[in-house]
């Protein structure tokens, strides 16, 4: 009778290890219990992500590129529990390499964003030397990124009627005497923002040059009313691009008509936010400044309120956001659009006018 009992629990066990080990990275689903397992262990530390990882967020969805590091707040077989913008995420454990503990780390504040990404990483300069200086970015540049499609169609829309000259252009001004292709910590110093160190973070954005873009991300007071500013920044870490975001503007309305034709996705380029429900509206437009295509976006939440027997629909504003981008860099990131389409027939068929 003993022999028989060791037989179940060999078998059930070894049905345990299968099931484990093969739930899939990308699986959305509830983890699943392990049987006789104890419950999930609360961590202290920090997981750094291994692959980018899309998330719910309030008014859409995002996605947390790799490297990131978040901190923990449990852990089970299948899964870990992470806080990202105040709210519990879950990951799956495939996707996260366990760091160190909170007590081991000075800088475990109550922000999500510290990914380990190198201050310099090696580059390769995508043109011939040149008196100039010129952007830097990773050999495959431009090649075709997984998923994405819709970024990389709406980042062509609103470039391509504004984008023309040459790929140059190292100097033209950006944002208040911040200049493309000027060291970050410079263009830092002239925007009068924190001395402090903050982290950069891979740009996941398809469209966006591949494993060769990041942003710095800094806390103030932009222009009355943005409260993030994003240095923008290729592997040498000179500026190619400056975006600013309003995470909670206040008291903004439109009407369901004023947005009839706001039929946008992505509402921010820079951080891959893109509008996850028919409930939300995204309003995008693009204008050329001399050597500077600014484009703004905007996200607005639905409000539904009862007057008599009708139902009356407003828009809230969530999040606006200011993305500059010179002329040069405008066209780097067309041809990886373009080179992000293999076999079709136009990768403008289907944009919006």
């Amino acid at each position: 009778m003993s022999g028989s009992v060791r037989t179940v629990i060999l078998w059930s066990t070894l049905v345990t290890v299968i099931c484990v080990g093969r739930n899939p990275i990308a699986a959305a689903s509830p983890p699943t219990q392990v049987p006789n397992s104890s419950p999930s262990v609360v961590n202290q530390g920090f997981v750094a992500l291994t692959q980018p990882v899309k998330v719910k967020i309030a008014y859409g969805e995002t996605v947390l590129p790799a490297g990131m590091k978040l901190p923990v707040v449990s852990s089970d077989a299948t899964s870990v529990r992470v806080k990202y913008l105040g709210e519990l995420q879950t990951i799956p454990i495939r996707a996260a390499r366990f760091e160190g503990s909170a007590a081991d780390r000075p800088d475990t504040g109550p922000s999500e964003t510290a990914p380990t990404v190198p201050t310099k990483p090696p580059a390769i300069p995508s043109t011939t030397p040149d008196a100039q200086p010129q952007v830097s970015l990773q050999p495959g540049y431009d090649s075709r990124m997984q998923g994405g499609d819709i970024s990389m169609r709406e980042l062509q829309s609103l470039l391509s009627p504004h984008c023309c000259g040459d790929l140059n252009g190292a100097g033209a001004k950006i944002y208040n005497g911040a200049t493309y292709l000027m060291d970050a910590e410079q263009a830092a110093t002239i925007l009068n923002l924190p001395r402090s160190a903050p982290s950069r973070v891979p740009v996941a954005t398809s469209g966006f040059p591949k494993n060769s873009v990041y942003y710095i991300g800094y806390d103030g007071a932009f222009e009355g009313h943005f409260n993030r500013l994003y240095l923008v920044t290729d592997t040498a870490n000179k500026v190619v691009a400056i975006q600013l975001v309003d995470e909670h503007p206040k008291g903004r309305w439109k009407s369901a008509a004023a947005l009839a034709a706001a039929t946008w996705s992505t509402y921010n380029f820079i951080n891959t936010r893109m509008r996850a429900s028919d409930t939300a509206r995204v309003q995008a437009l693009s204008k050329r400044q001399g050597n500077i295509i600014v484009i703004d976006t905007q996200v607005y939440q639905r409000v539904r309120t009862r007057v008599g027997r009708t139902n009356v629909d407003r828009y809230e504003e969530q999040e606006d956001a200011k993305l500059f981008i010179p002329t040069p860099f405008a066209r780097i990131i067309l041809h990886c659009a373009q080179m992000g389409y293999p076999r079709r027939d136009s990768p403008n068929k289907g944009l919006e006018d």
